[in-house]
């Protein structure tokens, strides 16, 4: 119908990106891994290929994080599953312990007892009694606690080690994540400086793909037929909020002063 329909897949399920030889910015082709299509899969056509096509669906690739060379991108946050499952593991063995360490038993020892006596008690503490009872006996019924011997010291130290990984794998600063008595108001500054930045540039790499996605369309819309050629092209821009509430407060004071 001369429309342009925009789907998206996950970069997971394309196993294989044909590239010219010459120039592996230029993607030919996309195969992708389907349950409709065990064995063959489909290929997709790039936007080189089949821009012209109509009938022919075209695939875009947009890529963060990716060295020269690569064809594929990493995501932000791969580095970091590593240490939040040591993370996650860290902290079920601290609960673990925790339980262990204060769980206990009673051993109860009799002195010059024969084997009817032991055979007697036994039965009569089959039931361990309940926190809090009074117990009380004779001198020849001794009774001792028996804990495990678990030298669980105060390992909060590697608990921030594993969080510092995290954060710096994240690039953000720890006071991020609840750490705010490991910083200053000053120094939360000073640290939230390049994280800021990530995100700016993370804005304009997303800005900027819905405009490409969006001068692709009208290519197309142009070859259908139901789209002219705008004089000068499409002079498309965007705006977006700023991230540095600090930026705004130094223009308006700048503002005033100039009035």
């Amino acid at each position: 119908d001369g429309m342009t329909y925009v789907r998206t897949i996950p970069a997971v399920k394309i196993d294989r990106i044909e590239t010219d030889p010459d120039d592996l910015e230029r993607r030919l082709r996309y195969h992708e891994l389907r349950t409709d299509q065990p064995v063959e899969g489909r290929w997709w056509s790039g936007w080189e290929l089949g821009k012209d096509d109509l009938d022919t669906p075209v695939m875009l690739h947009y890529a963060v994080n990716r060295a020269v060379g690569c064809i594929r991108g990493q995501g932000d946050l791969v580095p970091i599953l590593p240490w939040l499952r040591r993370y996650r593991e860290w902290l079920e063995d601290r609960v673990r312990v925790n339980r262990y360490k204060n769980a206990f038993l009673w051993h109860v020892k009799l002195e010059g007892a024969g084997p009817g006596d032991i055979q007697s008690k036994q039965g009569q503490y089959s039931q361990p009694p309940a926190p809090g009872s009074v117990i009380v006996t004779d001198e020849t019924e001794q009774w001792t606690p028996v804990r495990p011997d678990i030298q669980a010291e105060d390992v909060k130290d590697d608990g921030k080690a594993l969080r510092l990984m995290i954060a710096a794998g994240a690039g953000i600063p720890l006071h991020y994540l609840a750490e705010g008595e490991t910083a200053t108001r000053s120094t939360a500054q000073e640290m939230a400086g390049p994280t800021v930045r990530h995100y700016e540039h993370r804005q304009r790499f997303f800005c900027d793909l819905l405009l490409d996605v969006v001068e692709k369309v009208a290519y197309r819309t142009r070859v259908a037929g139901r789209l002219g050629q705008p004089r000068g092209g499409l002079q498309l821009s965007y705006v977006v909020a700023d991230l540095r509430e600090e930026d705004n407060l130094k223009v308006a004071r700048a503002a005033r002063e100039i009035v």
